[in-house]
């Protein structure tokens, strides 16, 4: 009588494990994060004051200019895409010190400037943007952030 005590026992705490095994949910895989668009045909748009850097980034400038500061974004990524799409427009990006900006994926027309500022070497675990797409007549630049001349006579960073 003891062994069939132990073996309904046994069976009693092996059923919720089983049941659950049986009908849990499928593991579903995370959804794509959309990629974040700055959009200009004629005008100015920058990215928000606080914003979250997505995995991706496309701008479309066709004339203006699109401004993406990185200077006060929330990033946890080590590499973030950046593709562009510029007519006569004017694209700038501007970055941290620290942080590597790669404009070797950027296709030039016959008048586009590419201008990369961005000469310090990367620290250890910052970012690295990558940007690719093309260039007709416009401008891609990449620089850091600098201050006015009164901020720097506060030293106010």
């Amino acid at each position: 009588m003891s062994r069939t005590t132990e073996q309904q026992r046994v069976s009693a705490f092996r059923f919720p494990e089983t049941r659950l095994a049986g009908h849990a949910a499928p593991a579903r895989s995370p959804l794509a994060e959309p990629p974040m668009e700055l959009r200009v045909t004629s005008g100015f748009q920058r990215t928000p004051e606080q914003w979250t850097v997505p995995k991706q980034l496309v701008a479309h400038c066709t004339s203006g200019r699109v401004v993406i500061d990185f200077t006060t974004a929330h990033c946890t990524r080590r590499e973030i895409d950046l593709e562009l799409h510029a007519g006569s427009g004017t694209v700038v990006i501007v970055v941290p010190r620290g942080w590597r900006v790669d404009l070797e994926g950027v296709r030039r027309g016959a008048d586009a400037t590419v201008t990369d500022r961005v000469s310090m070497p990367r620290f250890p675990g910052a970012p690295l943007i990558r940007v690719v797409g093309q260039l007709e007549t416009g401008v891609v630049k990449a620089r850091y952030a600098y201050r006015s001349p009164m901020e720097w006579l506060r030293r106010s960073r």
